[in-house]
């Protein structure tokens, strides 16, 4: 999801970039950073997932092993 993301902030910035009627730019901005801060934070859940998990299995080889 992340790496998709980041493609459609591309492609965002590069639409920002070609519109020349300054509302529509300011709105593509705005979903834009909006976008940006949803990347962030859905990296920073990956993160913790990541975290959790290997926290979980160290756990489940300590009881078994």
């Amino acid at each position: 999801m992340s790496n998709e993301l980041r493609k459609k902030l591309h492609d965002l910035a590069e639409l920002a970039e070609n519109t020349t009627d300054p509302q529509t730019k300011a709105i593509v901005e705005a979903i834009r950073l909006q976008t940006a801060v949803l990347n962030e934070r859905l990296f920073a859940i990956e993160l913790q997932v990541g975290a959790l998990t290997k926290r979980l299995e160290n756990t489940s080889e300590s009881t078994t092993g």
